[in-house]
């Protein structure tokens, strides 16, 4: 059975990535698409895309949301216990 629906929700993120890519090419000041396109990457597991799209973000704005998003990230990836099962 084909899985429709994680095919279609992994091209609408990629779409989604795309359109932003261009809205930031348009408007480089702007840190708003700069975040958003993180939060996708970081949906995608790509970390260094979606830092460095944070770190874009911090940079035009210091009081960036990006910051505490980034610092959140680091503490996900940060935790590793290794008697547990971690994916």
């Amino acid at each position: 059975m084909c899985n429709c629906t994680h095919f279609r929700n992994a091209c609408n993120k990629r779409m989604d990535i795309d359109r932003l890519t261009r809205l930031i090419e348009a408007n480089p000041q702007d840190e708003q698409f700069l975040l958003e396109r993180g939060k996708r990457y970081w949906q995608q597991r790509d970390i260094p895309h979606c830092f460095a799209d944070y770190d874009a973000a911090i940079r035009l704005n210091p009081e960036s949301p990006a910051r505490q998003l980034k610092e959140m990230a680091l503490q996900i990836l940060a935790f590793y216990n290794r008697d547990m099962y971690n994916p």
